[in-house]
């Protein structure tokens, strides 16, 4: 890809700052956790009397708040929580504020000199940060987010824009795009970098110029990743994401995001967006999959739908209806996706955690444990999940990630007879028999 690129002249002028872990999407998971593995500091918040036994919003106003982005310092081993909240007033007025909680404390508390004066913002991303400003050693954590103006199809806001008859998403199937004439022009979305305990601060429109395309808000940030390219003769950390949103054409879209931070200028520059597919369809969370590309979820025609590209032949998992209420008639909006090693789990607006069947094609609910009353967002270290507590609103639930239970697979196992012991027929229908009274279905060759 051809970089366009933008030195963002805040950081000319900052002291040498290196980035101190790596790791995935937005809940801090990744196939390239292994490229950046140095621990950072605790980012040092307001001391509390006495710690907190879970993290908690001590401000959280039960009824007017609501969480929508969480997560975990990319590869950090003993980083702070980084968590987004929007508010609504009595008057619907609304508000966002960024809170970062760490391990000692458990407190969310906000950091100071951080202003959200977007009408929206949706889900974080974060990386250790570690090195001096303004000649003063500082540790912290570098965070992104999405500011934008209109309304997604998360706050109720309709797929298509300046259309007196909206599309919605009507099938997995193209659908020609509406006349440039009938789209009603939107700023663009943003995404804004701010790092506690510094003024170092940016916004960056999600523009794709090569496609003249950009997105106007912003459901979903994802698969997040860090790579040294010092081995290459740079001295450039290469940042990397994914987003989901509405784009200026009225359908939904997938962005892919680089970003370049110069270690040794001390310059970040930021690679053009660019997009990777779009569809008239509802795209909710986003992460990456085990071959660095994406999976997103969907709500569509009553169904859920996991995809790895915006097309039938895409569909990885599928239900009916809504897995986390059972209800056979509407999908369910899924607000994160997280891997904790190979299972994929996701959360909605609805109390519950699912996990991915592959082998069966579908979402399933996992019982059993605190994660039951799981809602609206998850962060992800290791094995380690924080989700939202749906029974106490304001307070995270952390758990040990579950193993998803995988379906057996409908395609039949193939048995060899002369591939085992001296490929006699009547040892083979043995193993025939073994494997059918675990549940698989085999046929004999």
């Amino acid at each position: 890809m051809k970089f366009n690129k933008l030195t963002l002249a805040f950081l000319i002028s900052t002291g040498a700052i290196a980035l101190t872990g790596c790791g995935g999407d937005s809940g801090g998971d990744s196939a390239h956790e292994d490229l950046i593995s140095d621990d950072a500091d605790e980012l040092p918040l307001e001391d509390t009397e006495q710690a907190l036994e879970v993290y908690t919003d001590l401000s959280w106003s039960v009824g007017s708040d609501e969480l929508v982005g969480l997560t975990y310092p990319l590869g950090a081993e003993s980083g702070s929580l980084v968590a987004l909240k929007r508010s609504t007033g009595a008057d619907d007025s609304v508000s966002h504020t960024l809170l970062v909680a760490d391990a000692s404390s458990k407190e969310f508390t906000t950091p100071a000199g951080i202003s959200l004066t977007r009408d929206y913002y949706r889900d974080v991303l974060a990386l250790p940060l570690s090195g001096t400003y303004e000649d003063e050693a500082f540790n912290s954590v570098l965070i992104a987010t999405c500011g934008y103006t209109e309304a997604g199809i998360l706050e109720g806001g309709t797929l298509t824009s300046g259309i007196d008859e909206p599309m919605g998403a009507a099938a997995l199937v193209a659908i020609e795009e509406p006349p440039a004439e009938a789209i009603e022009s939107v700023a663009a979305a943003t995404i804004e970098i701010f790092v506690p305990g510094t003024s170092i601060t940016a916004s960056v429109d999600i523009e794709d110029i090569s496609e003249e395309s950009y997105l106007i808000n912003c459901n979903s940030l994802g698969g997040l990743y860090v790579a040294d390219l010092a081995s290459k003769g740079q001295s450039v950390y290469g940042i990397g994401f994914w987003i989901s949103g509405k784009r200026d054409a009225g359908d939904t879209a997938i962005f892919e995001v680089e970003l370049a931070y110069n270690y040794a200028e001390n310059e970040v520059t930021v690679a053009e967006f660019y997009e990777v597919d779009h569809d008239r369809l509802g795209l909710t969370a986003i992460a990456e999959d085990a071959e660095d590309d994406f999976l997103v979820t969907m709500n569509v025609e009553g169904d859920t739908y996991l995809l790895d590209e915006l097309n039938e032949g895409g569909i990885q998992l599928q239900n009916e209806g809504n897995p986390f209420t059972g209800d056979t008639e509407e999908g369910a909006d899924i607000l994160d996706i997280v891997f904790s090693g190979e299972n994929l789990f996701a959360v909605s607006a609805d109390a519950g955690l699912a996990g991915a069947d592959f082998n069966g094609g579908d979402f399933i609910m996992l019982t059993g444990a605190d994660y039951e009353n799981c809602v609206d967002q998850l962060a992800v270290s290791g094995s380690t999940l924080w989700c939202h507590d749906s029974t106490d609103e304001g307070k995270l639930i952390e758990f040990t990630a579950p193993a998803v239970p995988q379906s057996v697979s409908d395609e039949p196992l193939i048995v060899m007879a002369a591939a085992h012991r001296g490929g006699r027929k009547e040892e083979a229908e043995q193993i025939k028999a073994e494997l059918e009274g675990a549940g698989a279905e085999v046929e004999v060759k």
